[in-house]
């Protein structure tokens, strides 16, 4: 769930003290849906507080057992540098036994429960590009990504800016690749 998405769709309206709605989607052939509603209470003072309630069932992958959720994310402001707040989810989750409390943006399915990445050890798919997939930083990926940009690759008889930036990437994944191979040819 993503704060951005609730602000976009006008759930975080000012004027409003109670909003709800739902979303579902679909993953691999299953469909999936959660209710949830954006409370605000004693707004405009001092003691303003505002949460989201999430509302859904969980299926225990293994039991198959349904179990009815009620879960309260507290949301929290900061203020814009031009006027008016950026609203944030306060992560609800605890981690080796401390409260998380992370001020972030989008809640993750954890298990039965919502809360930041770094409570549930989610990876952004960059860091997940490691070991075969990445020689001295450069990933084929960044490569072809580079050589999509490149419109022209000579111009006056010299190489574009563009395009010099593929070959320097081209060499220092070759270069990265040669020492991959010596450090293998060491260990066998």
């Amino acid at each position: 769930m993503s704060i951005f998405w609730l602000k976009k769709n006008g759930y975080l309206n000012r004027e409003c003290s109670y909003q709800y709605g739902g979303i579902k989607w679909t993953y691999a052939s299953n469909e999936s849906s959660i209710g949830f509603s954006v409370e605000k209470e004693n707004w405009g003072t001092t003691q303003e507080t505002a949460y989201v309630r999430l509302k859904y069932t969980h299926t225990n992958q293994w039991t198959r057992e349904k179990e009815d959720m009620d879960c309260k994310v507290g949301l929290t402001t900061t203020p814009c540098n031009y006027g008016g707040r950026r609203y944030w989810f306060v992560c609800p989750l605890t981690k080796n036994g401390k409260y998380c409390g992370r001020r972030v943006g989008v809640l993750f399915s954890i298990g039965k429960w919502f809360g930041c990445r770094h409570c549930g050890g989610i990876a952004y798919a960059k860091q997940m590009e490691g070991g075969r997939y990445r020689w001295n930083g450069i990933s084929i990926p960044d490569i072809e990504r580079a050589e999509k940009e490149v419109k022209r690759y000579y111009y006056k008889g010299k190489p574009t800016r563009k395009y010099k930036r593929v070959m320097r990437l081209n060499d220092k994944f070759e270069g990265g690749l040669w020492g991959m191979m010596i450090r293998l040819k060491k260990l066998f």
